[in-house]
């Protein structure tokens, strides 16, 4: 029992785990907002304008992560945990493999358009590797990573 009189409630393995996941987005979120970051642009298309974060990039054993963000030209609305949401940018985790030349996105958070949080994958470490396609701003963004491993 607590000194006010009141019993504690018991953190349930989920409630822990919700708790790490919305501690490791609010580092993500306070890293991105940081003026550390120097985000590079990689694209545009009718929907939204693609930049890295050249600040972020990260190898890990034969591969290499990168904070990629989407800047959308209108507000969006998803389906997103059975609950709607509405957001204006997303800023995900892509993993690249250089000399494949394939990439997948292992997290991505949905920023609402006063700049806070609304929405979060976590971690998505299993995701399936993609070919990235010619003539995208997933090329551009492994152009521009890959690039500044091989000047380093």
């Amino acid at each position: 029992m607590a000194a006010d009189g009141y019993r504690q409630p018991m953190a349930t393995p989920k409630l822990k785990k919700a708790t790490a996941q919305l501690a490791a987005t609010a580092a993500l979120l306070a890293a991105v907002s940081a003026n550390g970051a120097n985000w590079v642009e990689v694209g545009a298309d009718t929907q939204a304008k693609y930049s890295v974060d050249v600040d972020s990039i990260k190898v890990e054993g034969e591969n290499v992560s990168v904070l990629k963000r989407g800047i959308f030209t209108q507000i969006l609305t998803d389906t997103l945990g059975g609950a709607s949401t509405t957001f204006k940018e997303t800023i995900g985790t892509v993993e690249i493999d250089c000399a494949r030349r394939i990439n997948r996105v292992t997290r991505i958070d949905m920023i609402g358009e006063n700049g806070e949080l609304v929405w979060s994958s976590g971690p998505m470490e299993k995701r399936l590797w993609e070919d990235v396609r010619p003539n995208t701003h997933a090329e551009t963004t492994i152009e521009v990573v890959c690039s500044r491993l091989k000047n380093n």
